[in-house]
């Protein structure tokens, strides 16, 4: 993962960093690649990968991610816990997560409960088919952030991709 900012006044690129480990975000790039980066790692390991650039296409389309974390945005997203009574999922995204019905929360530990993937020809269509996946996700017992990040992708400066480093500070949903 290579991390940067970009001002498009003066179309500059500032570098900040780069992760040379798997990161939160693989799943984006595994979309818009068409890839498995957790078998390329394996196999890398083990001496099978070979001619890197003959294993994939160009990227295609757009590939976003919501992080649907235990917290209250309400009180300074604070984690929350409790038991998850009922776990639903939209079957047309594709889900990262280690929660289920049942599940006790805590807040001892890191507050992620799933990632939510999608992958759309154009920016536009992303952000829509994340944001009914984000309607058709259910996560009962537990307070989340998934109010929060529909309120976000509702947002023209969000739609538009005109996103800054204070735009979140700025930003208090309804």
């Amino acid at each position: 993962t290579v991390e940067y900012l970009y001002d498009p006044e003066t179309e500059s690129f500032y570098f900040l960093e780069v992760n040379t480990r798997l990161q939160v975000e693989h799943g984006v790039t595994e979309e818009v690649l068409g890839i498995d980066l957790v078998e390329w790692m394996v196999r890398e390991a083990s001496g099978e990968l070979r001619n890197l650039t003959s294993l994939y296409d160009a990227p295609k389309g757009h590939s976003i991610q919501a992080r649907i974390y235990a917290e209250d945005c309400l009180n300074d997203f604070r984690p929350s816990g409790g038991q998850l009574d009922q776990v639903r999922f939209s079957e047309e995204a594709r889900i990262e997560t280690w929660v289920r019905d049942g599940l006790v929360v805590t807040s001892l530990y890191d507050p992620m409960l799933a990632k939510i993937i999608v992958h759309g020809d154009t920016r536009e269509q992303a952000i829509n088919l994340l944001s009914k996946a984000l309607q058709e996700t259910r996560l009962y017992g537990v307070t989340t952030n998934l109010q929060y990040i529909q309120s976000l992708l509702e947002e023209e400066d969000c739609r538009s991709g005109n996103v800054h480093t204070q735009m979140l500070k700025e930003f208090a949903p309804a």
